[in-house]
């Protein structure tokens, strides 16, 4: 089992690439609120609130975290490489950003602002110092966070086997009469169990496996019926992401095998194409064309896949449109689906790290 916590030259490597990305979008700094790519930068896992916490990173020179100054303490004692200034309760925290970011050795101008910053933060930050210019963030934690590290995919790795091997029990241990809503249940606590860290679990049976991502419900499992499982879980705050389809004591049979077969053809098809270099929408429509040309192309109402990592969903996503290319390190969900109403859905989902060399299913069974 790998040890959750990453390395601490590692948070030292993601600040100075960073600086490196500011500096090549122009810019003097970067301003990052607590949410996951504070949690990414800092290895500090703070809740964003009314009070003011941010991480500024200057385009050279030590990077800062500004913060309330009852929360010094916690940051100093857990900080890795950020100097925390702080604010009392009666001073404008805005205020006190703006004059680091204009302090002498930095001098920002131009500023890139972490895309979850809320439109209040950045409001009051500008009327703090209207010479700011604030550029919300399209490219350069995406830049950052979507080739994942080694170490990053050891936690990956572990993260998609316990999602595996929970789904796998609870599946072992399903009965006539449960109810959607239990099962999910059943699900969460065996992958909690497992990891010892937050999850998730839809169960859907028969008809309400056509809604892509709907709630658990009351609904009893009879023999026969087609079950959908979509779960995971996180280790060391890297997620695994597992959807499986099947016939609850029996084999598939009629349209259900054969909706069965084609998801599974056009989930192959788009982890054959995927590799560096591949536009993100030819894996899209690799998937797209064996359902399409099987007849269900319209009831295959969603993207192919999209990244994975501290996120359940994140860059890079594939969805026609998207001409981004994969690159060596990214780890993608191939998850086509058909969805009859009224009747049942399926859905075949893996977690895929792209290689130098093509693509690698992490969990296949």
């Amino acid at each position: 089992m790998p040890d959750r916590r990453l390395p601490g030259t590692l948070y030292a490597e993601r600040l100075q690439r960073l600086q490196e990305l500011v500096v090549a979008a122009e810019a003097e700094a970067f301003l990052c609120l607590p949410g996951t790519n504070f949690l990414y930068l800092t290895g500090l896992d703070v809740h964003r609130s009314e009070r003011l916490i941010a991480l500024l990173v200057p385009s050279e020179g030590q990077p800062e975290i500004v913060a309330p100054g009852f929360e010094r303490d916690r940051l100093v004692h857990n900080r890795l490489f950020a100097e925390v200034r702080t604010w009392d309760e009666d001073q404008n925290p805005f205020r006190l950003v703006a004059d680091r970011l204009s302090k002498p050795r930095t001098r920002a101008r131009v500023v890139v602002m972490e895309a979850s910053t809320d439109v209040v933060t950045s409001a009051r930050l500008a009327r703090a110092d209207d010479r700011l210019d604030l550029i919300p963030d399209e490219e350069v934690m995406d830049a950052l966070r979507s080739r994942k590290s080694a170490a990053e995919l050891a936690l990956l790795r572990h993260a998609i086997r316990l999602t595996h091997d929970a789904r796998e029990g609870v599946v072992n241990a399903l009965r006539p009469g449960v109810t959607e809503a239990e099962v999910a249940g059943m699900l969460q606590s065996a992958l909690t169990f497992g990891s010892k860290e937050p999850a998730w679990a839809l169960a859907q049976f028969g008809p309400s496996a056509a809604i892509p991502h709907g709630s658990p419900g009351l609904r009893k499992l009879a023999r026969g019926d087609v079950v959908l499982l979509d779960c995971g879980t996180s280790f060391g705050g890297y997620q695994g992401d597992i959807t499986r389809t099947f016939v609850f004591g029996g084999e598939p049979a009629g349209e259900v095998k054969k909706v069965m077969q084609v998801v599974k053809r056009a989930h192959d098809a788009a982890v054959d194409i995927a590799g560096p270099g591949v536009p993100c929408e030819d894996v899209d429509a690799a998937a797209r064309k064996v359902i399409e040309k099987s007849g269900y192309g319209e009831f295959f109402t969603h993207r192919t896949g999209h990244g994975l990592g501290m996120d359940v969903h994140e860059q890079p996503y594939l969805v026609k449109g998207n001409r981004r290319r994969l690159s060596a390190g990214n780890v993608v969900t191939v998850e086509p689906g058909i969805y009859l109403p009224g009747k049942f859905g399926v859905r075949h989902e893996n977690d895929v790290l792209v290689t130098d060399r093509g693509a690698e299913v992490l969990v296949e069974k």
